[in-house]
């Protein structure tokens, strides 16, 4: 398995290790700053299954999945991330609004920006001098309009020094008047980007949801129709607030608008309470490839990517004929990375600038298969360059497949790597930096299957989160419908066979899921808010669901005197070997304590928990699965390696109790959440 390749090539595991410990050491050190982390991969095989939907359904899926169009694109939005110049410019940072997500803070010089810039002409000029064939120019803030009559001269000054150029204005419209926008089409705008603020859906009486943000934004999108060419709305979908983005889109579909730039939902480094208050969090990690991005959008809030898709699916799904676009914040950091890299010219022997992300990359070998390697491209006739520090060997990422299956069945196996690159500016010139590298082409010889080891770690996860005292974050995505959408994707990718009816009871289980054991499900948001707006009945209040969950877990897993369902592995040992079941001190508990300690795991802080709590033996498989899944190796694990420690603790210890767990805990759950808790984990240990 995986830890066996990387025991043989010591030169190789210590780079992926040094790697991993760069991304960890940023996550830690953001959960350091109090923020609210969610491991990424519970939600990225639901996006992915959305774009796989998407695509099949006509839509183009760009840049590698980091942006995903359904109708007409901007022009501006085509150059930035093509080959057309582009440019975006601010006369002034100043706003009267205070969004508790903006991200103008995170800008150098910020406080200073908020003044004015009388010299924005000379500047302007000077960027004219030096890209006569500039494609797109845009101007932002802040509030732009806050200075009106400088926002009509700038773009009065741009139209007459590059005529043909697409000119566009981002605003959120509080002073719009048809006054100011005859001026500003007399100065030549194409485009104008509405934002619209909303906050998580306020529902009243009857179930209905408060639309006087989205009827504000018709009403101004409506007037500047008037003036403008193109006008859109550009803006974050934050995650709980479905029902009003979907009746944005009707409206404007309705009005004719051109279309809507949803944005994924930064955390701009910046206010986490707001955020914690709204019950948001952080997706980890924050990004595929670590590196000082310049976008000051900040980090992705979890969920955010999932709706954005679900919002393009109810496009494509009612037929609307705005274009609807999703840009993610990998999407802006890609802009970033083509620009960079496609400044600097590398050697085509080696190097490959991708088409989707933009990373330079080349391909690399290390120990004992550098000869091997070597041996084959020699006889491929392929150029290669030797490392004369680590002893490496670099080649082209297109001879990956030759290298690899060179010889056939019985040849001896190699294990390259793909290496991420970026160019930097320095004295003298320019230095590749690497800045990430990843497995390319193992499932050929060791049968490393990172996507299964993946969706062990989200069902372990989901299943520890489910089987804690009940949280906000839990309750949330039950209400949502994100509970049950995950359990069925991550069941999917196991290959689980979940009973008829699973679910039933449950947020995003009405109507025609109910009694289909799942099915091909979305995520669970536009289950619940399309529900609502049909007139069925609406889904349960996350803190309504909450008061609901606590008392029902008290009486199955602490109990007065006794938990209906013991949570603890050292209870059901004792019960089936007839000896009295002691926490902490009983043989089993202290074998699983003693594991988990080896494994990096401790009590968690705050709690004299016993470790044998069936959430934390969960947690510790889903950090097992986790490593096993990014090749991580560390040392003093049980067995020598993630996937032989996962396995060991999986027959010695979750094998010997939690399939009885869960029979007990269905028998005797009242909710249905923690009937389909049970049997979602029965189905997994049952598939282990």
């Amino acid at each position: 398995m995986g830890g066996e390749v990387l025991c043989a090539r010591p030169m190789l595991a210590a780079w992926m290790a040094e790697y991993d410990e760069i991304g960890c050491e940023y996550v830690r050190a953001l959960a350091d700053q109090g923020i609210d982390l969610v491991d990424r991969a519970f939600f990225d095989q639901a996006a992915s299954a959305a774009r796989d939907r998407l695509r099949a359904a006509g839509a183009i899926v760009r840049n590698g999945g980091a942006s995903v169009l359904w109708g007409s694109l901007s022009p501006a939005c085509e150059a930035c991330t093509g080959e057309a110049c582009s440019q975006t410019f601010f006369l002034s940072l100043a706003c009267n609004r205070s969004c508790y997500y903006c991200f103008n803070r995170n800008q150098v010089g910020f406080k200073e920006s908020q003044r004015l810039d009388v010299g924005w002409k000379g500047e302007l000029d000077s960027f004219f001098d030096e890209h006569p064939d500039v494609a797109c120019v845009g101007l932002t803030g802040g509030e732009p309009l806050l200075h009106a009559d400088e926002a009509v001269a700038f773009l009065a000054h741009a139209r007459h020094r590059a005529p043909r150029a697409h000119l566009r204005i981002y605003t959120a419209g509080d002073f719009l008047d048809e006054s100011l926008l005859a001026r500003l089409a007399d100065a030549g705008l194409d485009e104008l980007r509405l934002s619209v603020k909303l906050e998580p859906d306020e529902v009243g009486a009857g179930g209905s949801v408060h639309l006087g943000e989205v009827d504000e934004a018709l009403r101004r999108a409506r007037l500047a129709q008037r003036y403008v060419p193109h006008v859109m709305v550009e803006m974050p979908a934050i995650p709980g607030t479905g029902v009003q983005m979907r009746a944005l889109l009707r409206g404007l579909d309705e009005m004719g608008a051109f279309g809507i730039n949803l944005l994924e939902f930064g955390y701009p480094m910046g206010g986490w309470p707001e955020f914690a208050r709204r019950g948001l969090a952080v997706a980890s990690p924050p990004f595929a490839v670590p590196y000082d991005y310049a976008y000051a959008g900040g980090l992705p809030v979890a969920r955010s990517e999932l709706m954005c898709l679900e919002l393009l699916e109810y496009a494509v799904s009612e037929g609307l004929s705005l274009g609807v676009h999703y840009c993610s914040l990998e999407n802006k950091n890609r802009s970033q990375i083509r620009q960079q890299n496609a400044a600097y010219a590398l050697d085509e022997r080696f190097w490959e600038m991708d088409a989707e992300d933009f990373f330079w990359k080349t391909a690399k070998a290390f120990d004992a298969d550098v000869p091997v390697v070597c041996e084959r491209l020699d006889r491929m006739g392929m150029p290669y360059r030797r490392d004369g520090q680590d002893g490496s060997v670099m080649f082209h990422v297109r001879n990956l497949p030759g290298v690899v299956e060179d010889g056939g069945l019985g040849a001896e196996n190699v294990f390259p790597i793909v290496s991420y690159n970026v160019a930097e500016p320095c004295a003298g010139g320019f230095a590749v930096r690497e800045l990430k590298i990843e497995p390319w082409g193992w499932e050929k010889g060791m049968g490393v299957i990172g996507e299964a080891w993946t969706a062990r770690a989200a069902a372990c996860e989901l299943l520890a989160l489910t089987l804690r005292y009940p949280s906000t974050t839990l309750a949330e995505a039950v209400a949502s419908g994100e509970w049950l959408d995950a359990t069925c994707e991550i069941a999917s990718a196991l290959g689980l066979a979940l009973p008829e009816g699973f679910g039933a009871g449950l947020p995003g289980a009405e109507g025609e899921r109910a009694g289909a054991g799942c099915g091909s499900l979305g995520s669970g948001e536009s289950a619940s808010a399309g529900s609502a707006v049909a007139g069925s009945r609406p889904a349960p209040d996350a803190e309504e669901l909450l008061r609901a969950l606590r008392p029902e877990a008290t009486r199955l897993f602490v109990g007065a005197p006794e938990p209906a369902c013991s949570p603890y592995e050292g209870v059901w040992r004792a019960r089936a070997e007839g000896v009295p079941a002691l926490l902490f001190v009983n043989p089993h508990s202290m074998e699983v304590e003693r594991f988990c300690r080896a494994c990096g795991l401790g009590r968690p802080e705050g709690t004299n928990e016993p470790l044998d709590h069936v959430a934390t033996e969960l947690e510790l498989m889903c950090r097992l699965a986790a490593q096993a899944a990014g090749e991580v190796v560390e040392d003093g694990l049980p067995g020598g390696s993630p996937t032989a420690a996962y396995d060991e603790f999986l027959n010695e210890h979750a094998l010997a109790w939690m399939p009885g767990f869960a029979t007990r805990l269905a028998a005797d759950a009242r909710h249905p959440l923690y009937v389909a808790a049970a049997q979602f984990l029965g189905a997994f240990v049952g598939s282990e």
